[in-house]
């Protein structure tokens, strides 16, 4: 079963989540401490990841190199566990990255699949430094 991910919950807000071997305990609510991920951090996260996948992919084909980029993603949830609100990208790229390519960079940002598939009412703040 290719692609299949399971979730259980193991209580103490904590759930198990597993697909194909792989293994991560994702925790429901902060402990204040910031020591966990929380599903919501993971769905940030996976945006990042995606967004640098896309730039990347746009870099190899006009013989760039994205080596050092960098995501920082800021996440606001509305009140009363009403969804995401907004989340800002600062999107740190390498050093000498002419204008014409943080323009192609940005507009890749914006193409990334799971961008795209997040409520379009999330406010997207992209910023590159």
């Amino acid at each position: 079963m290719q692609d299949i991910i399971h979730c259980a919950y193991q209580g103490n807000t904590q759930v198990e989540i597993t697909k194909e071997g792989c293994a991560d305990t994702l925790h429901t609510e902060h402990d204040g401490k910031n020591r966990y991920f929380t599903p919501g951090d993971v769905l940030a996260g996976a945006l990042g990841a995606c967004t640098l996948t896309m730039m990347e992919a746009v870099a190899v084909r006009r013989g760039k190199s994205l080596a050092g980029a960098q995501i920082t993603l800021k996440p606001v949830f509305a009140p009363n566990a009403a969804g995401l609100q907004k989340i800002t990208l600062l999107i740190t790229l390498p050093e000498g990255t002419d204008e014409t390519m943080r323009q192609v960079y940005l507009a890749a940002a914006r193409s990334c699949p799971v961008h795209k598939s997040l409520n379009p009412a999330i406010e997207f703040d992209i910023q590159l430094q």
